[in-house]
């Protein structure tokens, strides 16, 4: 149900085909957890990228942390 990734390796600041690769993986790893409701991205360098991070989760979640994630208004506009 909980599942934190903080200060992971999760840094996609500037987008390239391999940090592509590693957003569509986590993307499906995250789809195959159908209990997830919490999930905490504190310092992980999202920056444009939360859509394709989540896009793919079966249920909404309960709770979403992003702390100190280097968000840009793309992301604000999806959330």
């Amino acid at each position: 149900r909980s599942l934190r990734l903080q200060e992971s390796d999760i840094r996609m600041r500037h987008l390239t085909p391999e940090s592509a690769i590693r957003i569509r993986c986590l993307a499906r790893q995250l789809g195959m957890l159908s209990s997830l409701r919490e999930l905490d991205l504190e310092f992980s360098e999202l920056s444009g990228n939360l859509y394709q991070i989540l896009c793919d989760l079966q249920a909404p979640l309960e709770s979403l942390e992003l702390t100190l994630c280097s968000l840009l208004p793309s992301d604000f506009a999806f959330l």
